[in-house]
């Protein structure tokens, strides 16, 4: 026979018991009878999805000892993309690394260059932390279950080098095209820049076929993913003449070269925009999203308070006193990033919508 005292606890547990159940019945009638999944994505790219410029936001690791060399900043695209999506990410990976190439997200380790440094003539010198260990290719981060992939590659295939000759050929020319000149003479067909093809041509068809068939690779690892390609802003005027020569904006980047190096620019937009629309009409979920209209008469040369993209230097300086600041070599700042970013959290929410009622 139960005694007074056990009936009592039982009484008062089978009260507490019934609490308990109608709290939660209440607050049933106010949650999802699931939880919204939670999104896996993963960041790629070069430096224009890195961030690099200090403009572009403050470092992601400290410009110290043991850092990876890849410049990311804590304003560029990927991280405000994972800012703004904090309620609907379960994890955001970003490989993204200055100076990669599509290659190196495909299949090859990048050893890292890190930071430049001005001297008092606007000359750039390595980081003086390098060299920085190897990266493994940044496919690697993506897995069966990640959900969606931004891309930022293609840039470093050929025009970021061809822009580097660029720059020195011009320091020691006055030829309005001194850089065209030297490429149609020979003089870079040792660097795999053929003096028949003037446009690149060859070269901007190797891209679109590389990066389609990163894209088909990236949908054979996560099948279910959604990729988002991203291509590259104006960063040269239509009027060139409002680029200062010798200035913190283009720097020595001579009329006819600038001309020249827009419209190679442009075709490096057209192969990414080219791939991931067949890529797509093959099955892979891919779609581009084009920065270079949305950044006309935001380039390099415009105003402080217009640019999105930075001319050579962060600020203005005079030859032989130093002052120069950052190097920014003509990278994106925060206004660009934010532009993406709002781009790229649009998209994804249209095409992972929360489940009605939640």
């Amino acid at each position: 026979m139960r005694s007074r005292t056990t009936a009592i606890a039982m009484g008062c547990a089978a009260l507490l018991l019934a609490g308990t159940a109608e709290v939660k019945a209440r607050a049933d009638a106010h949650e999802p009878l699931e939880r919204a999944p939670r999104l896996k994505m993963v960041s790629l790219g070069d430096s224009y999805s890195a961030g690099y410029t200090r403009l572009a936001g403050e470092p992601a690791e400290p410009d110290a000892p043991g850092k990876s060399g890849c410049e990311q900043t804590l304003g560029s695209y990927p991280y405000v993309v994972k800012r703004q999506l904090a309620s609907r990410l379960a994890t955001a990976v970003n490989v993204t690394c200055g100076g990669a190439t599509t290659d190196d997200v495909r299949h090859t380790p990048q050893t890292p260059t890190g930071h430049a440094r001005l001297d008092r003539f606007a000359t750039p010198h390595s980081d003086p932390l390098a060299p920085f260990p190897a990266r493994p290719a940044q496919i690697r981060a993506v897995s069966a279950d990640t959900d969606v992939i931004t891309v930022g590659i293609g840039g470093n295939d050929y025009f970021g080098p061809l822009a580097s000759l660029c720059l020195k050929a011009d320091s020691t020319g006055s030829r309005p095209a001194q850089c065209q000149d030297n490429l149609k003479s020979g003089t870079y067909a040792v660097l795999g820049l053929p003096a028949n093809d003037p446009d690149l041509d060859g070269h901007r068809r190797a891209l679109a076929a590389h990066y389609q068939a990163l894209l088909g690779e990236l949908h054979t690892r996560a099948p279910h993913a959604r990729i988002y390609t991203v291509g590259y802003p104006t960063v040269i005027p239509e009027d060139v003449r409002t680029c200062a020569r010798s200035s913190q904006e283009l720097f020595t980047l001579n009329p006819g070269d600038l001309v020249w190096l827009r419209r190679i620019l442009d075709g490096v937009n057209a192969a990414i925009a080219s791939a991931t629309a067949r890529a797509n009409q093959q099955g892979v979920p891919a779609q581009f999203v084009d920065t270079q209209r949305a950044t006309v008469g935001r380039d390099a040369c415009a105003a402080r308070d217009v640019k999105w993209v930075e001319g050579y230097t962060e600020k203005a300086g005079t030859v032989g006193s130093g002052g120069w600041g950052e190097p920014a070599l003509i990278h994106p700042n925060r206004r660009y990033h934010r532009y993406v970013a709002e781009e790229l959290t649009r998209r994804i929410r249209h095409d992972f919508p929360r489940p009605a009622g939640r």
